[in-house]
């Protein structure tokens, strides 16, 4: 899954504890950083942290050229309730702009898609 977070250090330090809770590391070189506090400072570099958790993988985008800032998206933003938990989504505009931009296979086909869908 790929999310983009709020850059406060409070809104960082729950992430890492959320993913320490869930087996999780991140790889950087030959380190495998694997505390919270190892996870939360990566995050507050503002790049990408691709975090490996016992339930799949959590890419943190920020940083990445294409993606908005935390409060530009938020603002354009909708939430909804996925089981029993309010979620906030970004807009199909901006995920399609994101998606342009990464510019991967998978993001070009996922466009296809959402044209084909009428979004």
């Amino acid at each position: 899954m790929d999310v983009v977070v709020s850059p406060d250090p409070e809104n960082l330090k729950q992430i890492a504890d959320v993913a320490v809770a869930a087996g999780g590391h991140v790889q950087q070189g030959e380190a495998l950083l694997g505390s919270a506090f190892s996870i939360a400072s990566a995050l507050a570099a503002g790049e990408q942290v691709a975090i490996e958790t016992d339930l799949g993988r959590l890419d943190v985008v920020q940083g990445l050229d294409g993606v908005p800032s935390y409060p530009d998206l938020r603002s354009r933003a909708s939430e909804v309730e996925i089981l029993g938990t309010t979620v906030v989504v970004c807009s199909i505009q901006d995920l399609k702009a994101m998606k342009q931009a990464a510019g991967r296979t998978r993001d070009l086909v996922d466009l296809e898609d959402l044209d084909a869908a009428g979004k």
